[in-house]
C-alpha cells in the first residue's frame, strides 16, 4: 500500500462517480483494505485530492517559465489545462475549483503569473488574468462535460436536426434566426474563440501594444 496507490484509486472513482462519490471507506473497498489503514500513508479524505490535483497538474508538463510571446503563452497554457483536464474530467474540475495549495499545483500557476509579469504586466493585472484564466476554464470545462451526449439513441445529425427544429419553434425571433448555428455545440472551436477573444482584449493592457512574437492561434 502506498500512497501513490490510494491517490490512483480515488481518480478511477472520481472518474467514475465525481468528487461526491469519493470517501474512504469507497477507497479501502476498491484496494481491497480496511479504511483505517488508509491513514499509514495519507492524512485524509482532503489529502487524498490534494493528490488528484497533483496528478492532474503535473502531467501538463509546464515550463517554469514561458518562452516567446505572452499571447502565445496564453493560448500554450490554455490548450494544456484543457486537454490535462479533459484527460480525466471530473478530477480536472476538481482541480481547477480546488484552492491549490501545494508545490505540483501552484507550479503552473506560477509560471502564468510570472510570464505575464515577465512582459511588463504589473502585479495586480497579472493576478486579474489569472482569475479570469480559472474561471474561463472552469466555466468551458463544467459546458463540456456536462453536455449531453450527441449518440446516445441517435446519430449526431438527427440530433441537431431536432434541436434545430425546437429552438425555431419555440417562439423567440432572436433564437430562432440562430437556431441551425444554436443546435450545434463545437467545443474546441468554442474554446478556440474564448482564448482569442481574451488575448485581444488583454492586448489593450500590454505594456507592449505591439503582438510581441504573436505568431497567430495555436491547434489545440
Amino acid at each position: 500500500m502506498t500512497r501513490e496507490r490510494i491517490v490512483a484509486a480515488a481518480l478511477v472513482i472520481i472518474d467514475e462517480e465525481g468528487v461526491d462519490g469519493l470517501s474512504m471507506r469507497r477507497i479501502a473497498a476498491r484496494l481491497g483494505v480496511q479504511a483505517m489503514s488508509l491513514y499509514n500513508h495519507v492524512q485524509s479524505k482532503a489529502d487524498i485530492l490534494d493528490g488528484v490535483t497533483e496528478y492532474i497538474t503535473d502531467r501538463m508538463r509546464m515550463p517554469t517559465r514561458m518562452t516567446g510571446g505572452w499571447e502565445d503563452g496564453i493560448r500554450t497554457l490554455s490548450y494544456a489545462f484543457r486537454q490535462a483536464a479533459l484527460r480525466h474530467p471530473r478530477a480536472g474540475e476538481l482541480v481547477l475549483m480546488r484552492q491549490l495549495s501545494t508545490p505540483t499545483a501552484l507550479a503552473p500557476v506560477d509560471t502564468m503569473l510570472a510570464m505575464m509579469l515577465d512582459h511588463g504586466f504589473d502585479e495586480a493585472t497579472a493576478v486579474h488574468v489569472l482569475r479570469l484564466f480559472v474561471s474561463f476554464q472552469v466555466g468551458s470545462l463544467l459546458r463540456e462535460i456536462h453536455a449531453s451526449s450527441p449518440s446516445q439513441d441517435r446519430d449526431r445529425a438527427e440530433v441537431q436536426k431536432a434541436r434545430t427544429a425546437y429552438l425555431s419553434e419555440a417562439g423567440f425571433p432572436a433564437v430562432a434566426k440562430v437556431a441551425p448555428i444554436l443546435a450545434v455545440n463545437d467545443h474546441d472551436a468554442e474554446f478556440t474563440f474564448g482564448v482569442e477573444l481574451l488575448i485581444e482584449a488583454l492586448r489593450k493592457l500590454a505594456p507592449d501594444r505591439k503582438a510581441d512574437g504573436d505568431t497567430g492561434p495555436l491547434k489545440p
